[in-house]
């Protein structure tokens, strides 16, 4: 068989990605910007749309994660390399107590020391409904950041925000 129609058959058995699909179609009819778009290609299809959120005036990188699986995340750095040896207990025992709080969020530190919020929706892609990620993310986490991002800085002891010349200088 010829490259070509190896080529042709691999398009041809791609089913399309549904999330991805009505993601992008409600984020055009309802004229949502903002979004950078990539598609990878991994077991599970997935469709990375990167944006950021500002809470408490501070500048948060998002990622929405979108893929084959019942799954959609949505991951929201709050804080680049700010977790260290010298405040891990503190953070962790505050990010475990936020964790308890809020049973749809999730609060992380990344192995290089970095803070992340991530949400995790369950649904099927035939039922997907793509509304349901930006309510998630700006009548819910946004919300409920804009509060606790005031009391973050003080647990870590150092700010927050990716772009201050402060933050981020722990050592991972």
């Amino acid at each position: 068989m010829a490259l070509e129609d190896i080529k042709a058959k691999l398009e041809a058995d791609k089913k399309p990605r549904v999330k991805a699909e009505k993601f992008d179609q409600f984020m055009a009819e309802q004229q949502v910007s903002g979004f950078v778009k990539q598609e990878f290609d991994d077991d599970f299809r997935t469709v990375g749309y990167y944006s950021s959120i500002s809470p408490n005036g501070q500048h948060c990188p998002v990622q929405v994660l979108l893929n084959d699986s019942i799954y959609a995340y949505i991951k929201i750095l709050l804080g680049y390399k700010v977790v260290h040896t010298g405040n891990d207990t503190e953070v962790l025992k505050y990010l475990n107590r936020l964790n308890n709080r809020m049973a749809s969020f999730k609060f992380v530190v990344t192995p290089e020391g970095s803070m992340e919020l991530d949400l995790c929706l369950i649904d099927e892609p035939e039922s997907f409904d793509p509304k349901l990620l930006l309510v998630m993310l700006l009548n819910v986490a946004v919300p409920f950041l804009d509060q606790e991002l005031k009391a973050l800085p003080a647990v870590v002891g150092t700010p927050l925000d990716i772009h201050s010349p402060q933050g981020g200088t722990g050592e991972a």
